[in-house]
């Protein structure tokens, strides 16, 4: 089957058992499926990248699409990119031409199989959600897989039976990707240490925050493992701040507008060593317009699902800067609409249903969602006083994650089709 590709075809494809039906018009079309177009098939050998740019494609570029039967289908070129070869042919698999067509605006370019995101409180996270051994974790990519899923999904993942040595936490964060190098270091310690800087390398309870919100780009995931530990308190807490998030648009969608409305000074104050400051709103939506105009209507689980990321870092919180409407009533101001609402989140955030508990033991580390999922831990006891708690921590960026993930889902899609 042939069909000719020219600027007033190719808007909607259909593909069903590796046969495409092309139809419509459009009239970028031509571009993006010749930028699509596999070039490092050319049936040239002496292939080159930067050869391969979108704006080198002329206007009056046409394509054949000739369908091969199971595999990618050839396009055969006339009025083609200057220099090429007159016998130049690229190949793209039906599946890509079809995702070209049914790209929304706004979106990746990249298919992705990436699972939904599930609102989760304790006991929902306890039936759903294994621990994953270590061995497994580090060997065999089914289960790799599935622990990148649960991120997604939940935004929190145990792995039990890891070595106690310094080096397990890189080895568990390498096995995804790189590292993310702060001023903290590759990797750091949390142990309680007298005069700390840091409350968190205190005895006292630290309450729910995400870490590194005064930076422009915070973590995307926190790896903490825990190396030792014969203290009798200090229980780690975790929390969806989505599910309260959820659970607030239902109480309050006012509430949920003011803190997405709303920008905050998130800072790290300590001029002789380091010194950073960000402003960012509490939720981050892929979708502000529809929040911003006022629409109190919309369902709590649509609401949950379009929050991008949520910035919650109470300890590092800087001064507000000046409000934006200095005569309005001190009740009625910015500030106070935020205050108030602040007021409810954390509110929804304690919920004890939502909160789940674990006293990290030696061997354990766990993986979280640093831009969804917030932690917090208990004071340590008295009888606890110099006694050894050590933790090492990692940080990863979300870009290697999404990476990983997507070469994942790619390796199992082939790995089926092939069965």
């Amino acid at each position: 089957m042939a069909v000719d590709l020219d600027e007033r075809c190719l808007l909607q494809v259909s593909v069903y058992q590796n046969i495409s039906r092309i139809s419509g018009k459009s009239p970028s079309t031509k571009v993006k499926v010749a930028s699509a177009a596999s070039t490092k098939y050319k049936l040239t050998p002496e292939y080159d990248p930067w050869d391969s740019e979108s704006w080198h494609i002329p206007d009056q570029i046409r394509g054949e699409i000739q369908d091969n039967g199971p595999g990618p289908m050839t396009i055969s070129w006339t009025n083609d990119i200057p220099g090429y070869d007159p016998s130049h042919k690229s190949f793209i698999s039906p599946s890509m031409l079809e995702h070209l067509f049914r790209l929304e605006p706004g979106k990746t370019n990249s298919p992705s199989a990436v699972p939904e995101r599930v609102h989760w409180t304790c006991s929902s996270f306890r039936d759903r959600c294994p621990d994953f051994r270590y061995e497994q974790y580090m060997g065999d990519d089914s289960i790799l897989i599935k622990a990148l899923n649960q991120l997604h999904r939940y935004g929190l993942v145990f792995v039990e039976d890891v070595p106690g040595i310094e080096q397990a936490v890189t080895e568990i964060v390498e096995r995804i990707g790189p590292l993310k190098n702060t001023f903290y270091g590759r990797t750091w310690d949390v142990r309680s240490v007298p005069q700390a800087k840091n409350v968190a390398y205190t005895a006292q309870d630290l309450g729910f925050h995400m870490d590194l919100m005064y930076m422009q780009q915070p973590p995307h995931l926190q790896f903490l493992h825990c190396i030792r530990s014969s203290s009798a308190g200090g229980a780690s807490l975790f929390t969806d701040s989505i599910r309260a998030a959820r659970d607030l648009w239902k109480q309050d969608p006012q509430a949920v507008q003011d803190l997405a409305q709303y920008p905050v000074n998130f800072h790290y104050d300590h001029p002789e060593t380091h010194y950073y400051h960000q402003e960012r709103r509490v939720f981050e939506f892929d979708d502000k317009t529809a929040i911003a105009s006022g629409q109190h209507t919309m369902n709590a689980d649509s609401v949950a699902s379009s929050i991008k990321h949520v910035s919650w870092a109470p300890p590092f919180q800087g001064p507000f800067r000046p409000q934006l409407e200095p005569f309005e009533p001190a009740h009625t101001g910015p500030v106070q609409r935020w205050h108030a609402a602040a007021k409810k989140f954390n509110a929804a955030i304690h919920q004890p249903e939502g909160i789940y508990e674990r006293m990290m033991k030696p061997g354990e580390c766990v993986i979280f969602d640093n831009r969804r999922v917030l932690h917090a831990r208990k004071a340590f006891e008295v009888g606890d006083v110099g006694k050894e708690r050590w933790l090492r921590g990692a940080y990863m960026d979300e870009d290697p994650f999404l990476s990983k993930s997507s070469v994942l889902h790619h390796r199992a899609r082939q790995a089926s089709q092939s069965l």
